[in-house]
């Protein structure tokens, strides 16, 4: 066994079929629809499917390719190692991942880059929904970043108020957790742009679940008697956006279920405004904010 792997083409090949077998595997949820029947998931499997063929032709004839001598065989392994780092740190440390719309503002704003940490949660063991190193999983006021419900070929990222066996109550703007009213501060008047460029007034507040406090937005005449009382279950997670009344989240679609979890949001690394002229665009102060 350790003579066979010290063979090039035997390395090669068991990487290649371990990282797309791990690729394709991601995709895959017992109980659930095959990710290849969904056009927005199809790279992903596909990806995988080709690094795995490519790992059975290394294994099959890839010894006689390893015994070349020149700049091709050069350029195949500074490329592999290199790509292989990079999609290794992306797929299981840390991944970028961009604002598009104004669902978190204030806190995340159209245009922010942020970093996810993928290590925060554990992962998911393709081929199953069980999450290996969990530990204790997201905490209430976390950022975080998951596959949508209801179409996991895109990523969402909202905040967690929800945590399972919670009971949550939304009403009148104002959130309830286990039957505690969180506190709120009054912070005045903000105003905003959207991802489509519109002036929108909303009333800034800070709110606080626990020890841990955050901003939000909500619009001074959105008072309504509509009321969301939920029981979190076993294994899910109750997600908002700090945009209150523009966000899509757990209100309108149901919870987050643990083995959709990406990561959480840790770091902003770029902030581009793409509505301002060219020499206004970049955010300098928002590089290297951390989030809270």
């Amino acid at each position: 066994m350790i003579v066979l792997l010290g063979k090039r083409h035997i390395r090669h090949g068991l990487l290649f079929l371990f990282v797309g077998l791990f690729m394709y595997g991601s995709y895959q949820i017992p109980g659930e629809m095959a990710v290849a029947d969904q056009e927005t998931w199809v790279w992903g499997p596909t990806a995988g499917l080709v690094l795995f063929c490519i790992g059975l032709v290394l294994l099959w004839g890839g010894e006689s390719f390893f015994r070349q001598r020149g700049f091709l065989l050069d350029y195949y392994e500074a490329i592999v190692v290199a790509v292989g780092l990079a999609l290794a740190i992306r797929a299981l440390v840390i991944e970028p991942f961009k604002i598009p719309s104004g669902s978190m503002i204030p806190t995340l704003l159209v245009g922010d880059y942020l970093f996810v940490n993928k290590l925060a949660y554990g992962h998911r063991v393709p081929f199953t929904r069980y999450r290996a190193f969990m530990s204790e999983g997201p905490k209430r006021g976390d950022i975080v970043v998951f596959e949508y419900p209801r179409d996991p070929g895109k990523d969402y990222i909202k905040r967690v108020v929800g945590l399972p066996g919670d009971h949550l109550v939304y009403e009148n703007n104002r959130l309830y957790v286990n039957g505690e009213l969180a506190q709120y501060q009054d912070q005045g008047l903000y105003q905003y742009r959207n991802e489509r460029g519109m002036e929108i007034g909303a009333r800034l507040l800070r709110e606080k679940t626990g020890d841990k406090s955050h901003a939000i937005l909500v619009q001074p005449l959105s008072f309504s008697s509509q009321r969301h009382e939920e029981h979190v279950p076993p294994g899910n997670y109750f997600v908002m956006g700090d945009n209150r009344d523009n966000s899509n989240d757990s209100r309108y679609w149901g919870f987050v279920p643990e083995h959709r979890l990406v990561g959480k949001a840790v770091m902003l690394f770029l902030s581009w405004d793409s509505q301002e002229d060219w020499m206004n665009r970049l955010r300098w102060r928002r590089i290297g904010q951390w989030l809270e």
